[in-house]
């Protein structure tokens, strides 16, 4: 059957993206994608709506949170995430935050054209499909049909050619000739 769009699945798929979105955290991902050939990972830059900022040391959160706040970014529920130990063994942090509101909405925009435009070719690629497949069986259905008649017709032509063949070299029984009287000799 050929398919058309639907409002309620076009939304929901929107809705999927731009909640993985929001909550996805931007930069780059080292097992993003992998190489098809040599089965590596390869990196990739993932955008998201979360932003981090590295933090240093414990002594410069407050300047980061104010330069992450300053430029418009708002606090994430995560807040500020250890991450690991420096090589003096001085602890070191990630502020984790909220995207500017702007940003998002553009972001959000493009997630919801792209995802529109990707379902729309996929049910135009489902009803070629689907019309291609319907063209090829009544093709189908006619071949065999074209078969069919070529074959009675070439069944009727044998068995007509067949009986002249047979009139033809039967053999006929002998003919007889009809004895006519032949005036006979008359003896004087």
């Amino acid at each position: 059957m050929l398919k058309s769009l639907d409002q309620k699945e076009l939304a929901r798929r929107i809705a999927e993206a731009q909640a993985l979105y929001k909550d996805r955290k931007s930069g780059i991902d080292h097992y993003a994608e992998v190489d098809p050939v040599s089965g590596r990972p390869i990196s990739k830059y993932i955008d998201g709506g979360v932003e981090t900022f590295p933090v240093p040391s414990a002594f410069e959160v407050l300047p980061v949170y104010l330069v992450a706040m300053a430029a418009g970014n708002t606090l994430h529920q995560l807040g500020l995430v250890q991450i690991g130990l420096d090589f003096h063994g001085n602890p070191q942090f990630e502020l984790y935050t909220h995207r500017p509101a702007q940003v998002q909405k553009l972001a959000l925009d493009k997630i919801a054209a792209d995802v529109t435009a990707q379902y729309t070719k996929e049910i135009e690629e489902h009803n070629a499909a689907f019309i291609e497949s319907e063209v090829q069986a009544q093709i189908n259905i006619e071949g065999r049909r074209l078969e069919r008649e070529l074959a009675e017709a070439a069944a009727k032509r044998r068995a007509e050619i067949e009986a002249e063949v047979r009139a033809t070299y039967t053999p006929q029984p002998p003919v007889e000739e009809p004895k006519t009287a032949t005036p006979s000799r008359v003896k004087r």
